[in-house]
């Protein structure tokens, strides 16, 4: 069975080579669609001379040929900017919780852990699923609420409660 690359864990050097890829693979896509636009269409002995020296590419020789490539590489430079961000992205937020739970105790580090499966929780779900008394999840989710780790809204009788974004 196939299983499912996560990205989180992914090292540092395997994101940036992924980084890279992506930006290169970016400025060649763009980079044949740009010179099939703005380039004339050439006689076949004139193509298959430019492709056996591949002109264009990186040439800067010609108008039409530094706009095409300044096109790709900007289009390039965004994409890989923009898939930087998301794949180190990814990381702060879990190594923030990771770091943040380690000085939280053990009724702490549950309660997070359900709020965070759930994405919200009404305080009254999470004393079921945790088997606690009301006071008791009432008191650590205050004391949370006092460190801004979580939010509470009321609802009714209740709170909904969230992660603090």
């Amino acid at each position: 069975m196939m299983n499912k690359l996560n990205l989180k864990e992914v090292d540092n050097v395997s994101k940036i080579v992924l980084v890279i890829l992506v930006a290169i693979i970016g400025y060649f896509l763009v980079f044949l669609v740009t010179n099939s636009l703005l380039i004339p269409k050439q006689t076949p002995m004139m193509r298959m001379m430019g492709e056996a020296m591949g002109t264009n590419i990186m040439n800067f020789s010609t108008t039409n040929s530094i706009i095409i490539n300044l096109i790709s590489l900007v289009f390039a430079a965004g994409l890989g900017f923009f898939a930087s961000l998301y794949l180190f992205g990814l990381q702060s937020k879990d190594k923030e919780y990771s770091i943040m739970k380690k000085a939280l105790s053990e009724d702490e580090k549950a309660i997070l852990d359900e709020i965070k499966k759930a994405g919200e929780i009404t305080q009254d779900s999470l004393r079921f699923r945790l088997d606690w008394s009301k006071a008791k999840v009432s008191t650590i989710l205050t004391n949370l609420d006092k460190r801004d780790l979580i939010q509470r809204e009321r609802i009714g009788k209740t709170y909904n409660v969230y992660l603090q974004r």
